[in-house]
């Protein structure tokens, strides 16, 4: 027994064993980055996939074939390398960030999308630019995956690593194995990507809520109102950006956020508002915010590009399109629009007016900030003006009930740069005092592929924001003429800054001088104070709209 054990650990077999598990682990680490990276185990690493193994016996087969065939078996290497590997980092990538799935036909058009992020507006050179970078990636993970290959192959002929002659015969079976098994072999990830999205069945909103409140019967004064549930007040809809249930749920980052909370709650309070919260389930996390926007606003469930597209092809009826119907005056401020227009606001929403800044319609020449230019405070100015201006007599808004939905940017990340809070808003102009005042702004090591200081830059964030609120309410809102405010998230943050597990919910909380109104989203779980006592599951995003078309059109208990 030792010495057949002596016989076969000879130095040639060691390093024929070494070479044959530093391919296997190189390939299973690239080929398997989809089921290590999002569950944060590097060990899995270990467990070899079949498609690792299928490079690894195309390489050890190539050692016995003539110089053609071998060029084109690690060919062959190379280019199933190349595809797997960026299939399999495409998914990690969206599972860790984005808690979905990696779809190739909705996701490989946002490389335009990353170009324009990172180069600015470079126009009709992003389309160019596109399958080129596409291309360039393909080429490269192929020139990796052939210089494994290449190299494996070239060690094991040096040292002399020969298969038996049966064996390499029945390797020619192989081929046909791999084609049978290959939905099973190339994971039910992959299938699942390619076989798209199968659509939704879209519910009208409105239609549910008349047919939920056809056996109420309305009392005289209703009449008087065309949303008597809510006295036609006027409504501001403030979205925060990676506003997220982890800044609730990780106790230190709301201890942190715990003193803004207080204050926004005081200047509510102190106005004669109440304030009830609840949580949502987002469809996304980490990005794609319009996702979660057509969500809230059309009561479907949009968690894809593909569904968001439907939506718009379909034209069903949205919360602010309801309003409008209604008599309300529609209004919105997308100071995050920056790389093309956005007809979705009167095609889709049926906002009447927006500030879009792609637009150039805030006049902005201050310097950037992380994702956009255009700070929430600047922006939430220009919009207060505007409204002035729509309110007065003559205006478009003049004796009408106000929507004002206000999707914000400064908490974007990747949390790197947040701007300072300037006390006096009539100083804010064209934004160039926050070139005066640069060393107030706050930085942080941070990047768009993750930092060192995430959870400090993400709490900075979000306590600038919600200190613009509560000194907009404080000091500019309009508290005569009663308005509901309502402020969400539109998702959770990327991860580390929300947990490992996190499910994918956001805050919403509802502010209202009407004790009635708020009794009413008491009766769909909403509770007392700005911190939900909801346990999960939460009611899924969409079934905001379906709520708030009911209650705004029940009569009941008036």
């Amino acid at each position: 027994m030792k010495n057949a054990l002596r016989a076969a650990c000879t130095p040639t077999t060691l390093r024929t064993a070494f070479i044959f598990l530093a391919i296997l682990l190189t390939f299973n680490a690239a080929l398997s980055s989809h089921r290590w990276i999002p569950a944060v185990s590097p060990l899995a690493v270990i467990v070899p996939t079949a498609e690792s193994l299928a490079l690894l016996w195309l390489v050890i087969l190539s050692v016995h074939l003539g110089r053609i065939k071998r060029v084109i078996t690690l060919g062959l290497v190379a280019a199933l390398f190349a595809i797997m590997t960026i299939f399999s980092a495409a998914e990690a990538f969206f599972q860790f960030i984005y808690a979905r799935p990696f779809s190739p036909a909705a996701d490989l058009p946002m490389v335009r999308g990353g170009l324009l992020l990172l180069f600015g507006e470079i126009g009709a050179l992003a389309d160019t630019l596109a399958p080129l970078v596409i291309a360039l990636i393909v080429v490269l993970f192929a020139a990796v995956g052939l210089a494994i290959g290449c190299s494996g192959s070239l060690l094991l002929r040096r040292w002399g690593y020969r298969l038996p002659p049966r064996v390499i015969a029945l390797s020619a079976t192989l081929p046909l194995l791999v084609g049978l098994a290959a939905p099973q072999l190339l994971s039910a990830d992959l299938v699942r990507s390619l076989a798209g999205d199968d659509g939704i069945d879209f519910v009208d909103a409105v239609e549910y809520s008349e047919r939920r409140n056809e056996r109420v019967e309305a009392e005289p004064e209703a009449a008087d109102y065309a949303f008597a549930g809510l006295l036609d007040r006027d409504i501001y809809v403030f979205v925060i950006e990676a506003y997220g249930y982890a800044a609730f749920s990780r106790d230190e980052l709301y201890r942190q956020l715990a003193p803004d909370f207080a204050r926004f709650s005081e200047v509510l309070e102190r106005h004669g508002y109440g304030i009830k919260s609840n949580y949502l389930l987002a469809p996304v996390a980490g990005g794609f915010s319009w996702l979660a926007e057509a969500t809230f606003l059309s009561g479907q469930w949009i968690n894809t590009q593909p569904r968001f597209e439907q939506l718009y092809e379909n034209q069903v009826t949205t919360l602010s399109g309801m309003l409008h119907d209604g008599g309300y005056y529609t209004f919105t401020l997308r100071p995050g629009t920056v790389h093309g227009s956005w007809p979705e606001a009167w095609d889709l929403y049926r906002f009447e007016e927006a500030l879009v800044a792609y637009e150039g319609d805030f006049d902005y020449h201050g310097p950037g900030f992380s994702y956009v230019p255009i700070t929430d405070q600047f922006a939430i100015w220009k919009a207060h003006k505007h409204i002035e201006q729509a309110q007065a007599p003559g205006g478009a808004a003049h004796q009408r009930p106000l929507l004002a939905y206000y999707q914000l940017v400064s908490s974007h990340t990747p949390f790197n740069r947040i701007p300072p809070y300037i006390e006096e808003w009539d100083a804010l102009g064209d934004g160039t005092i926050y070139h005066e005042r640069s060393d107030e702004i706050l930085t942080f090591d941070n990047t768009w592929g993750g930092g060192s200081q995430l959870d400090e830059g993400f709490v900075a964030s979000i306590s600038y924001v919600f200190t613009v609120l509560s000194e907009y309410i404080d000091r500019f809102m309009d508290h005569d003429r009663s308005p509901i405010i309502i402020v969400f998230g539109d998702h959770q943050p990327q991860r580390p800054i929300r947990e490992q597990d996190a499910h994918l919910s956001v805050p919403i909380h509802i502010a209202s001088r009407d004790a009635e109104i708020l009794q009413r989203f008491a009766r769909y779980g909403y509770t007392q104070g700005i911190r939900g006592e909801q346990p999960a599951p939460h009611p899924r995003m969409s079934e905001f709209f379906p709520m708030f078309a009911e209650l705004a059109r029940d009569t009941a208990q008036r």
